[in-house]
């Protein structure tokens, strides 16, 4: 997983036999890949590229576990948007999430 800037500038790299390490898929629904292996992109991974930043991660995410606590409150909030006419909701839920096996991970840090 890699932002968008970081995918452009791996898309400009090669390997040891002038190959592509990034590869756009040739086929609709499957992802493009980056040395064989599924890469997505978020706008959530930094994308400051500066020495010792990581900058990406490479792994497997059915290693990764979200865990829904089943604690989920809404509120209704009907008095604070009475004036306009509206009704407001504050809803709060316990999740988090980790990975169940570090050895599925590997961050990309810039050297």
């Amino acid at each position: 997983m890699f932002h968008r800037d970081g995918v452009k500038q791996l898309a400009s790299i090669l390997d040891t036999t002038g190959r592509p390490i990034w590869l756009p898929s040739m086929i609709a629904g499957q992802p493009d890949t980056l040395l064989g292996v599924p890469l997505s992109s978020s706008e959530y991974v930094p994308n400051t590229f500066t020495t010792g930043l990581y900058v990406g991660i490479i792994g497997d995410f059915s290693n990764y576990w979200i865990v829904d606590a089943f604690d989920l409150q809404i509120q209704r909030l009907a008095e604070l948007y009475a004036e306009t006419n509206q009704t407001g909701f504050i809803g709060r839920a316990q999740l988090d999430g980790a990975p169940v096996l570090a050895e599925a991970f590997a961050r990309v840090k810039l050297a």
